[in-house]
């Protein structure tokens, strides 16, 4: 079996038992990169507060944060389309996204992010590539790459593996009120129970408002949503034109910078030079639990979490749809049972059912990196983490309210783990600190 290496400087640091260098190791690997935009519907009801949610939502810890200014834009349909119209709904939601993609020049904003560019003086640095791919940043000195056939493997793989995989979530979510829903068949009953009362000659009033009054209780709401996913289009070409043609940094003279400044300002939004590609879509929906403490909370409050879980489902569904867009993952802990620790949960769809396949990171002779399949794992019953934002709250208004009901997406989950632990199914003694897992490929039948 070839070496094992550390990936990019420290990628894959070798654990210690140490409790604290396990947490510290966590974040040192390679993530995916997501630009999250919403698309508006400031005229339906709670547009605004889902707009106001969704800008201080948090970057799903599983992807570097690679969002732009411009976080959100306003849907040109006059109405929510209806289920039927879905197919309608669809065409003019990626119409509206492609105007977007070529008014912000999204595809070339995020080459520009990359590199760390000054639109007005066209400096640009190596800091975020380094960062995110744990490389020594003098290694990425595009002067020393072109004496170095191992330093142009190590930009080609940077290219590949952190700028090739940046993704846009371009997402559509609209409010449905279970509260407003409750509260007319509430109102129905009590109807129906007087009508009942009057045909039958008996007094039902005492159990026809029982009955509303519950009906009643459920409170809160839910958020339907559909998610566009997108890649930057990105090839070792496009790389090396990029450093030849706009890159420039500090040790540059005034006149070449200026000239690669000049023609970067000059690539046009709808230039098919840098383009967003499609990779596809999901539509799913998220509501929060029954209960009288979260009846309580604002709506803001609820929105914020709903909204957050709304996406979450719609980032599993796709990475279960499409296997570009799975992440990798680092043992957190191989404990002395044979059982091995990881820090995914419900958040990341975790359930009783699931494979997980457990990757050797290795590298070619050139240096670039692949990943070799070297075991397997089951997550173990009762032994699955809720991670999903929120879960903490949710567990407390469990234990603390008798009447509060789980929501329908939190069965199996523990909030108070802190690791979902996986039993080993093949791999054995293979399966080592260092190893990533990834979510296995689900079979369909065609």
């Amino acid at each position: 079996m070839k070496r094992l290496i550390l990936i990019l400087g420290a990628m894959f640091l070798v654990f210690s038992l140490s409790a604290q260098r396990q947490v510290d190791s966590l974040s040192q690997y390679h993530r995916s990169s997501l630009y999250s935009i919403l698309i508006k519907h400031s005229q339906l009801p709670y547009g605004e507060a889902i707009d106001s949610a969704f800008m201080i939502m948090p970057v799903p810890d599983k992807f570097n944060d690679h969002n732009l200014a411009v976080r959100s834009f306003e849907s040109s349909a006059k109405k929510v389309k209806k289920a039927a119209d879905n197919k309608k709904k669809d065409i003019q939601n990626m119409s509206d996204i492609q105007a977007f993609f070529e008014a912000e020049s999204t595809a070339k904003g995020i080459v520009s992010k990359w590199f760390n560019r000054d639109a007005a003086t066209g400096l640009c640095n190596m800091d975020l590539i380094s960062e995110r791919g744990f490389y020594d940043a003098s290694q990425l000195d595009i002067r020393l790459a072109e004496q170095s056939t191992r330093g142009k493997a190590q930009l080609a793989d940077a290219g590949d593996k952190l700028i090739g995989n940046t993704y846009v979530l371009v997402n559509d979510i609209t409010f449905v009120d279970r509260g407003e829903v409750s509260q007319g068949v509430g109102t129905g009953l009590r109807v129906l129970g007087l009508l009942a009362g009057a045909i039958l000659g008996t007094d039902v009033s005492d159990l026809t408002d029982a009955t509303a009054s519950m009906v009643e209780n459920i409170d809160g709401f839910k958020v339907n949503i559909t998610s566009y996913l997108y890649r930057l289009a990105w090839n070792e070409d496009l790389l090396w034109d990029f450093y030849s043609r706009f890159y420039a940094d500090e040790n540059y003279s005034e006149s070449d910078r200026i000239a690669n400044r000049d023609r970067f300002n000059a690539v046009a939004g709808n230039d098919p030079l840098y383009s967003l590609e499609f990779v596809g879509k999901t539509t799913t929906g998220a509501g929060n639990m029954s209960s009288k403490y979260f009846a309580e909370q604002s709506k803001e409050e609820q929105m914020l979490k709903v909204c957050t879980r709304a996406i979450d489902k719609s980032i599993v569904q796709l990475q279960r749809q499409y296997d570009e867009f799975k992440v990798n993952v680092p043992i957190y802990r191989i404990n002395e049972d044979g059982t091995v620790d990881v820090q995914i949960g419900l958040k990341e769809g975790v359930n009783i059912k699931s494979e997980y396949d457990v990757l050797m990171p290795e590298e070619d002779a050139e240096g670039r990196i692949f990943y070799t399949k070297v075991g397997s794992l089951r997550p173990e019953k009762g032994k699955i983490w809720d991670n999903r934002f929120g879960a903490m709250e949710d567990a407390e208004a469990l234990a603390n309210d008798k009447d509060a009901k789980a929501d329908e997406d939190a069965e199996g989950g523990n909030a108070y783990l802190e690791a979902t632990t996986f039993k080993v199914i093949t791999g054995g003694n293979r399966i080592v600190p260092g190893c990533l897992v990834r979510e296995a490929t689900i079979k369909r039948v065609k």
